[in-house]
């Protein structure tokens, strides 16, 4: 055959690929896969005539972040207008942004010039999104409740006192400012071991978990809070994904997060230790838990010091009601003793007395019952009398007293032998001068 005849040029290459494709797909279809590329195209949008925008729906292998598939596509600025209002009645809070994997009604779009194959896309099933990101959602509780890492995060000791922080969110963002000012206003002593890390995007499921293993590698770290600002559903998609969630469950220090929404708990929420709705919250309960712990020390202090008080007072009441006992012990002792020793003092000048009295009676009567022999009786008697009275100078307790000796009173008795002496109690001692009172400290029979 003749090799000319068989030869095609470029423009009908492609204007034959153009028209095989418009025969095998000349109605719209639906197509499924994950948005790639439109966060960075979507801001050059306003600058473009129609306002279109420029993308890549892609496939990825199961269980994996590889690419296994891709291809091009765009929106017409009036389309993606009517999508974004579509989404937002269906879900509320959804958006079009990359990592949702969407259904799009798509027709293919082959410009033949330059052989350039894209989809083109006609309309969205928000339905569809919402059931994948459910369907995600939940196969990843399921899978980390089936592995036992569902509940590890929250087996993690927290701390009573966590005053060393370890923080995880974008440097400079509302989140980090509105956290950080919340403990800075409470007062006392937090610490912060901040490490920046994106909160949206694909890079967040290689950032977060980055900057959680670093946190816990810090000895000093008691906690580590993880935060983010409000945002839409699809904002905080990325708080749902595998590795982020994986990332808290495993992380070997408590867990804490703030991310700002309001009704659902993401899944890395569910597995962290403890989570609040916002950053703010999340400082509130740090300072809580601060703020009790500083409760009970000062109630524990101020206990320790009523018990104090209260011990001392009792004690000082006892000390002086015994000085007060043995006062009043001693004084009726002194008094008992010094009235026995006044009686027998009585006594003993009584007894003296008599004696005197009768041999004065009996001296007297002498002359008349002897007659003549009265002198030489007298004398006689006389000098008995003499020695009778010098007898009793000498027997006087007051002249055996001045030489040295006392009498000594135990009980108000006199002692008479050790036995009669207890040590410890308190003795008198008659001088010749006075009374001592001592206590028996020791006592010795020979």
């Amino acid at each position: 055959m003749d090799d000319e005849k068989k030869s095609l040029t470029v423009s009908q290459v492609n204007r034959a690929i153009g028209a095989a494709l418009e025969q095998s797909f000349s109605d719209a279809f639906w197509v499924v896969g994950e948005v790639q590329g439109y966060d960075r195209d979507a801001s050059k949008a306003s600058q473009r005539r129609w306002g279109q925008i420029y993308f890549e729906l892609i496939e990825k292998e199961p269980g994996s972040d590889t690419v296994k598939a891709g291809i091009k596509a765009l929106v017409w600025g009036d389309v993606h207008n009517a999508m974004k209002a579509k989404l937002l009645d269906v879900a509320g809070d959804l958006k079009f942004q990359d990592g949702l994997q969407v259904k799009l009604l798509c027709k293919i779009d082959f410009y033949w010039p330059r052989a350039n194959l894209q989809l083109k896309v006609l309309d969205v099933d928000p339905h569809f999104t919402l059931g994948d990101m459910e369907r995600a959602r939940r196969e990843l509780i399921e899978s980390l409740k089936r592995t036992g890492l569902f509940d590890r995060n929250r087996e993690a000791f927290f701390p009573l006192l966590p005053l060393d922080i370890g923080l995880v969110t974008s440097d400079g963002s509302a989140a980090y400012h509105d956290f950080v000012e919340e403990l800075r206003v409470s007062g006392f002593g937090f610490q912060i071991h901040f490490v920046d890390a994106r909160m949206q995007g694909s890079e967040t499921e290689v950032d977060v978990p980055r900057a959680l293993a670093r946190l816990a590698r810090v000895p000093e770290v008691d906690v580590i809070v993880l935060i983010r600002g409000g945002g839409s559903r699809s904002d905080l998609i990325w708080f749902d994904k595998e590795k982020v969630a994986r990332a808290v469950a495993v992380c070997p220090k408590p867990v804490l997060t703030g991310i700002g929404h309001e009704i659902d708990l993401s899944v890395a929420d569910l597995v962290a230790h403890t989570s609040r709705k916002t950053p703010t919250a999340a400082a509130q309960f740090l300072i809580e838990i601060t703020r009790a712990v500083e409760t009970a020390l000062s109630e524990s202090a101020r206990s320790l010091r009523d018990a104090a008080h209260e011990r001392l007072d009792r004690e000082s009441r006892a000390l002086t009601e015994s000085a007060r006992a043995w006062r009043e012990s001693a004084g009726h002792f002194v008094a008992l003793s010094k009235n026995s020793l006044g009686a027998l003092l009585d006594r003993l000048r009584a007894s003296a007395r008599q004696r005197l009295a009768l041999l004065e009676d009996r001296l007297g009567n002498a002359p008349v019952r002897l007659g003549g022999s009265v002198k030489t009786t007298l004398r006689s008697h006389g000098d008995r009398l003499e020695g009778f009275r010098k007898e009793c100078e000498l027997k006087d307790p007051r002249r055996i007293l001045a030489r040295g000796y006392s009498l000594i009173y135990a009980g108000g008795r006199i002692a008479k032998s050790v036995r009669s002496v207890q040590v410890g109690e308190f003795i008198q001692a008659r001088l010749s001068d006075g009374l001592v009172t001592a206590n028996v400290l020791a006592k010795k029979k020979d």
